[in-house]
């Protein structure tokens, strides 16, 4: 299962319902995009990313305030 933090990483978990188990992490957004201003600068940075995650055909696209990114997911 993939879940993201809300900001820059990705995180490949083992689903638990007693307990967050991480296999694998990645930072795929990182620092990027432009001035914050006006109301994101009131809610959040530049890489919030709460924007649902889609995979489909191996694909996976994930996004944050100024990019939106297509990732090939290994079987």
């Amino acid at each position: 299962m993939l879940a993201n933090d809300g900001y820059k990483t990705l995180y490949l978990i083992e689903p638990n319902p007693t307990a967050f188990k991480a296999i694998s992490k990645v930072e795929i957004l990182g620092e990027g995009g432009g001035k914050t201003e006006g109301m994101e600068s009131m809610v959040g940075s530049s890489t919030q990313n709460y924007a649902p995650l889609a995979l489909a055909d191996g694909k996976l696209l994930i996004r944050d305030q100024y990019r939106l990114l297509c990732l090939k997911v290994a079987e």
